[in-house]
């Protein structure tokens, strides 16, 4: 409804922080990483077959890979995927579905649809698979054999 900041931490919350931090960098980091590693791996064949296209991090950057966020081509339903997914038990996501400039804390910025068109269009066809330091090899595989299951079953107009 409207833009806002709170940036309040307090001592005792930034001492917190400080540990947590340092926990990530030391026992998650490098295992999410490799989750996201293994995703592009398992996932590469039905992006260059399906025409998804898969997340790059800069090769400059570390990336906590907080998402691991897909695009799917405009001929796949993202709703009904997601569905159909859920169902399967497989978690997934949508955290922007509204543009920033069509939110109401906006209205009034001078930005209207249609002027923000890549913004537009990635909120319409963007998908967050599910990514953890804890996720296995073969969880990842098995949301990799359900998307591609559904994906197959759309092409073929099923």
């Amino acid at each position: 409804v409207r833009t806002g900041m709170n940036s309040r931490l307090d001592a005792i919350q930034a001492a917190i922080l400080r540990v947590k931090l340092q926990a990530f960098e030391d026992h998650e980091l490098s295992s999410v990483q490799d989750a996201a590693s293994r995703y592009q791996e398992i996932l590469k064949p039905i992006a260059e077959w399906e025409g998804i296209t898969l997340p790059i991090a800069p090769s400059d950057s570390t990336s906590s890979w907080a998402q691991y966020t897909i695009q799917l081509p405009a001929r796949i339903d993202r709703d009904t995927l997601q569905q159909e997914l859920r169902a399967q038990g497989v978690p997934t996501m949508v955290y922007y579905p509204k543009p920033m400039h069509e939110q109401r804390a906006f209205k009034g910025a001078c930005l209207h649809p249609g002027s923000c068109t890549t913004t537009e269009r990635l909120c319409a066809c963007v998908l967050s698979l599910p990514i953890g330091p804890y996720m296995s090899s073969a969880d990842q595989q098995e949301v990799a054999n359900r998307l591609r299951a559904y994906l197959g079953r759309e092409a073929a107009g099923a």
